[in-house]
């Protein structure tokens, strides 16, 4: 259905509520806003929200020139995309058209040739992409910290982590500079932030959206993926960059939610624990949980890294070679542990991907989905290193990627959705489906979207 059907207008809508995607897109089409209007309204939320530190770059006049031609062909009567003058940002990993891609480090970067696939089928479906988001230095990392470009903030408390890597693109949704974010997700650098930022963010199955003119991390572990207000926005995103439709995707009967209890055991802050018994209460009026166990859990955050650091090192092996000169010493001391794994331990780590698929293949052939928290503790403060749990103390990177890095390893599509709040913080659901089953996976997420609280 394109942008300008009328089906696609909404209904009745608060007026001091920001347009989601597809409001907006329908909004241009029908010609009750302009896209240079979204425009100015990103506009005036990035100099209102200045602080968090966001925004890598932009081109304010360029934008407008853009917006322009897009109200221009809303005026001929052209066909319009489904994203149509809406106004995204691109993480700073990705390329784009007139643009400089520095991945939030000051080292060489590799080659990435002409503009991201992801990108450019974004613009082919109307989207204006306007401004390159700041990121956790060359996406090694889960907090949004960073010393060459400045820490970027938490919206809801400046004071505490935003979230990593994609940490730029969720705090710019956030506070509605640009109304998406085009994030890049290793182990969990699109649901984490959305996750800290009260966000929707959606890590598909490994390899749905392309990653042609993106800087890779790791590229058997990486995906590309939106940060959005809501599961519809994130799928006419997905969709767009995927190439595919998702309508197909339905609830049709009472969902069967698998719950790793034995994993989460021990694992979560008290106030973590709290909300999440809570939201399993609710959840238990409308679905089924079952407990169930998947013993590779605990091992994959140790397999991962391995498998991170040692792909990392290959993508930026000149870099090194050089003398590694331009990375901040917390990202060159995994780098330089990457160059030293053996490749028997390397090949160790790629074969037990093969059994985490396995275990997590067996619990999703009978379950719709698991359900767990995005993250084992609320945002921490910005420099925190460790965080308090039931079962004694974790670091930030354990407590915070370690819920979500199985499965980006394993390649499954997984989405994190803001519920509530723990800690006066926004908590997140992340709910994980079988590969390829991503439009499944969005319907029920929609489902569950229309229970959820949202974090205020």
């Amino acid at each position: 259905m394109s942008a300008s059907d009328p089906a696609t207008a909404p209904a009745a809508r608060d007026p001091s509520r920001p347009f989601t995607v597809r409001e907006a897109a329908a909004a241009v089409a029908q010609r009750r806003v302009s896209c240079r209007a979204l425009l100015e309204q990103a506009r005036e939320a990035h100099e209102r929200h200045l602080d968090l530190n966001a925004i890598a770059w932009v081109d304010w006049q360029a934008a407008a020139a853009r917006a322009d031609a897009l109200d221009a062909a809303v005026r001929s009567g052209a066909p319009l995309g489904p994203l149509h003058g809406v106004p995204v940002t691109v993480k700073d990993l990705f390329n784009l058209d007139g643009a400089p891609t520095a991945a939030g480090t000051r080292a060489r970067l590799p080659e990435l040739g002409g503009e991201a696939v992801a990108v450019t089928r974004l613009r082919a479906a109307g989207a204006l992409p306007f401004a390159k988001t700041h990121l956790h230095e060359i996406a090694l990392g889960a907090t949004g910290e960073n010393v060459w470009t400045g820490d970027v903030k938490n919206p809801f408390d400046p004071a505490r982590q935003a979230g990593g890597s994609s940490s730029g693109a969720a705090v710019a949704t956030a506070t509605g500079t640009g109304f998406a974010g085009l994030g890049s997700d290793t182990g969990g650098s699109v649901r984490i932030p959305a996750a800290f930022c009260g966000l929707v963010g959606f890590k598909p199955s490994f390899g749905a959206i392309p990653l042609a003119g993106a800087l890779h991390l790791s590229w058997t572990c990486d995906h590309a993926g939106p940060l959005a207000r809501t599961v519809d926005d994130a799928a006419v995103l997905f969709e767009a960059m995927a190439g595919c439709r998702t309508d197909h995707g339905h609830v049709a009967r009472r969902p069967r939610l698998a719950v790793p209890a034995q994993w989460l055991k021990g694992r979560l802050h008290p106030a973590v624990r709290e909300w999440w018994e809570a939201l399993q209460a609710g959840l238990r009026g409308r679905a089924d949980l079952t407990e169930v166990q998947v013993p590779a859990l605990s091992e994959a955050l140790r397999q991962y890294t391995t498998v991170v650091r040692a792909e990392a090192a290959y993508v930026h092996r000149e870099a090194l070679a050089a003398g590694g000169e331009g990375f901040s010493d917390a990202v060159l001391a995994p780098m330089r542990d990457g160059e030293c794994i053996h490749a028997q331990v390397y090949i160790g780590g790629l074969r037990f991907r093969d059994r985490l698929r396995a275990e997590l293949g067996a619990v999703l052939r009978d379950h719709d989905a698991m359900v767990l928290p995005t993250s084992a503790a609320p945002p921490p403060l910005r420099g925190q290193a460790e965080v308090s749990v039931e079962g004694g103390t974790l670091s930030v990177r354990e407590a915070v990627l370690g819920q979500t890095l199985a499965f980006s390893y394993a390649g499954l599509p997984a989405l994190s959705l803001p519920w509530g709040t723990a800690d006066r913080m926004p908590g997140a659901l992340q709910v994980v489906a079988a590969p390829d089953r991503d439009a499944a996976l969005l319907a029920l997420c929609r489902w569950l979207e229309a229970g959820a609280d949202r974090p205020g």
